[in-house]
């Protein structure tokens, strides 16, 4: 039986350590010497300065946008102080405090837990991406309700000057038809001109839609720059969706040279090639993640 026993020198307990210890050092920054991060008093204290750093950062952008903090569930507040503490990333840092400081934000009442887990789940540039193109939807809707704003102010007095134009087309036409004095291509001039006004007309009250449309529409994530394992964290997250359009190149039609009279029809080959279009969109449960860790306007 003493054969079977194990037995443990203070030596190869050193021996491991020193294996650990350069193994530790190479993936990470500061060194092993500097943290001492294989003791587990000396990781606690570590990230317990990360999670120290991320409250702080959290009570200033409070302190700066005028937020009036509210009493979070153990629940959310943990889950964030737990993920912040291994953050090394001073970008995403920023975003740990700033989630927190709008999750605690009473007039925001914001309860949902899922919200930590997303933000432990990207990376930097995974989170740009998004960012980036929230970013770009947020100027383009800013630049529709502009537009939206002044047909609105506009719409009464344009509608009337485009009528108005049609009434003087409409006056020009029964003038030729009492007179008997038209002449056939200036007829069909005015006739046409009648058409492009309408046309007008018509346009400028669907504007109203177009410019709804718009507002609801999904911004396009632009996938030039982006890995495939990156589009499918991002998928798995539900912070992106992935659409596909399909369309068909049939083949010329292949018809047999010989046919039989007798036959009631013919046997062809059909050679359709099928071909799709893959885009992805930035989800609203997206956009909101994105909102939440961008820093609260300060109202003045």
């Amino acid at each position: 039986m003493s054969d079977n026993k194990i037995n443990i020198t203070s030596s190869l307990l050193e021996k491991g350590v020193d294996i650990a210890k350069d193994f530790v050092d190479k993936l990470i920054i500061p060194s092993v010497e500097e943290t001492g991060l294989l003791l587990k008093d000396q990781i606690s204290l570590w990230r317990f300065k990360n999670q120290i750093k991320t409250l702080v950062k959290a009570k200033e952008i409070c302190a700066k946008n005028n937020i009036s903090p509210k009493q979070i569930s153990l629940k959310l507040l943990c889950p964030i102080l737990e993920y912040s503490s291994l953050e090394e990333d001073d970008f995403l840092t920023d975003k740990w405090a700033i989630l927190l400081s709008n999750l605690v934000d009473s007039e925001q009442n914001i309860q949902n837990h899922v919200f930590p887990y997303i933000l432990s789940q990207i990376s930097t540039k995974e989170f740009q991406i998004l960012e980036n193109v929230f970013d770009e939807k947020d100027n383009r809707l800013s630049k529709i309700r502009e537009d939206l704003n002044h047909y609105y102010q506009n719409r009464e007095k344009i509608e009337q000057e485009i009528k108005k134009e049609l009434k003087d087309i409409d006056r020009k036409i029964i003038f030729f038809d009492e007179t008997d004095g038209y002449i056939d291509y200036e007829l069909t001039k005015l006739y046409r001109e009648k058409s492009a006004i309408n046309s007008k007309l018509n346009t400028y009250k669907q504007k109203e839609v177009i410019l709804k449309y718009s507002l609801d529409k999904l911004e396009t994530i632009p996938t030039g720059s982006v890995e495939k394992f990156e589009l499918s964290n991002l998928l798995r997250l539900g912070l992106i969706k992935e659409e596909k359009e399909f369309y068909a190149n049939p083949q010329p039609l292949k018809i047999p040279n010989e046919r039989d009279d007798y036959e009631t029809h013919t046997t062809v080959d059909l050679e359709i090639d099928v071909h799709s279009d893959i885009d992805y969109y930035l989800t609203e449960f997206g956009e909101l993640f994105i909102k939440l860790c961008k820093e609260k306007l300060q109202v003045t």
